[in-house]
């Protein structure tokens, strides 16, 4: 029950903080043909998980427990990739193919940028 717990509460934490990042850009950033929103979580979300395991490698210092709650809690609920394949969708769907592959482009490969330097950063610590 704790570990189902653990996960509860790091999935609403990170939902919430998803929420005010995503509704920052609503209320900051105007007409953008690009949902920044969604990827500045997606990035964001890859980032954290590239140097908290990277920490987490080295050092030891997560229990099972706080795994449960950082990694798949609060970085499950932050980072959101449904939204990102319904954007992608949505962009296909209404013909705007060169922005699919875009914002497709731009989260992949700045995901995978992020976890790298993410967990370049956790060697540090």
């Amino acid at each position: 029950m704790t570990k189902i717990a653990m996960v509860g509460l790091g999935g609403a934490m990170g939902a919430m903080c998803r929420f005010l990042v995503y509704e920052g850009y609503i209320n900051t950033v105007k007409n953008t043909s690009l949902p920044l929103g969604t990827i500045t979580v997606n990035v964001l979300g890859c980032f954290i998980i590239g140097l908290l395991s990277g920490i987490a490698d080295t050092r030891q210092i997560f229990t099972p427990e706080v795994r449960l709650l950082i990694f798949t809690g609060f970085l499950g609920g932050f980072t959101t990739f449904s939204t990102f394949g319904f954007e992608l969708f949505l962009y296909m769907r209404n013909g705007q193919i060169g922005l699919a592959v875009l914002n497709g482009l731009i989260q992949l490969s700045a995901g995978l940028i992020f976890v790298w330097a993410g967990f370049e950063l956790s060697k540090a610590f």
